[in-house]
């Protein structure tokens, strides 16, 4: 049975927020400074998983044959030719799911366009917006079809502005929850 007292629990949330932000804003810098280091990071630890679930699953297949172990089997195998290749070549897998995301963007933008011309020939005012958001969507997409290492830079930047902001709101929490502990001991009593 835990004999944690209050005082000693707020002190522990009072650490651990602002490790946390603290962290949060490390990775998030180092996202933006250095958006190709952290797409390789990604990649290889996803490989790293892909592969091991891949084997936990090739081996599922093997020894628990069922009436699905076939489809077990290719998902293995799958995975672990996946992960292999996130490890290999981190940089090549960015890049292809890149591809896939510029030519969604590109699809998504052209439809958009379709609907503001549609728009406009009924009459509607908000086609304008239509128009433009669609061209920027479709443009962007041609453009990270195009780029996709710049792509996947831009979308780990992304990330670290995130990571950024998240952060800070738990380092500003932290600090908040250590001014007013005596307020929040007075809650858990």
């Amino acid at each position: 049975m835990s004999t944690t007292t209050p005082e000693a629990l707020v002190s522990r949330l009072w650490w651990l927020n602002l490790l946390r932000g603290v962290l949060a804003i490390a990775l998030g810098l180092v996202a933006i400074l250095w958006p190709g280091v952290t797409v390789q990071a990604f990649f290889t630890v996803f490989g790293v998983f892909s592969l091991i679930d891949g084997i936990v699953a090739l081996g599922t297949g093997i020894f628990f044959r069922g009436t699905s172990w076939g489809w077990i089997l290719f998902e293995g195998i799958a995975g672990i030719l996946l992960g292999l290749l996130a490890i290999a070549r981190p940089q090549t897998l960015a890049a292809v799911i890149m591809i896939f995301l510029a030519m969604w963007a590109l699809v998504v933008g052209l439809f958009q366009v379709a609907v503001a011309i549609q728009l406009r020939s009924t009459g509607q005012r908000s086609w304008l917006w239509v128009l433009i958001s669609g061209a920027i969507t479709a443009l962007l997409g041609l453009y990270f079809l195009v780029n996709p290492d710049t792509g996947a830079a831009f979308l780990a930047v992304t990330v670290g502005v995130f990571m950024l902001a998240a952060g800070a709101v738990m380092v500003f929490g932290a600090v908040q929850l250590r001014r007013n502990r005596d307020e929040l001991l007075q809650l858990l009593s």
